[in-house]
């Protein structure tokens, strides 16, 4: 794969949805758990960026160059 500025950016987009699924999964789950919609979008938060820094750098550490 190459390294210019349209795979980055494709790279990111996928991030991103990603990590969206993964945050509306838990705040979906945790709404249906306990009625909370306050914890809800706590948990959804955090787990949406949780998520997003696992999915960037392991993409960091796939496209890094051995040098």
């Amino acid at each position: 794969m190459g390294n210019n500025v349209a795979t980055r950016v494709l790279l990111l987009v996928v991030a991103v949805l990603a990590a969206s699924l993964v945050g509306m999964a838990v705040g979906w789950i945790n709404w249906a758990t306990k009625q909370s919609t306050g914890e809800a979008i706590i948990a959804a938060g955090a787990a949406f960026g949780g998520a997003l820094a696992v999915v960037i750098l392991s993409y960091n550490f796939v496209m890094r160059r051995d040098e």
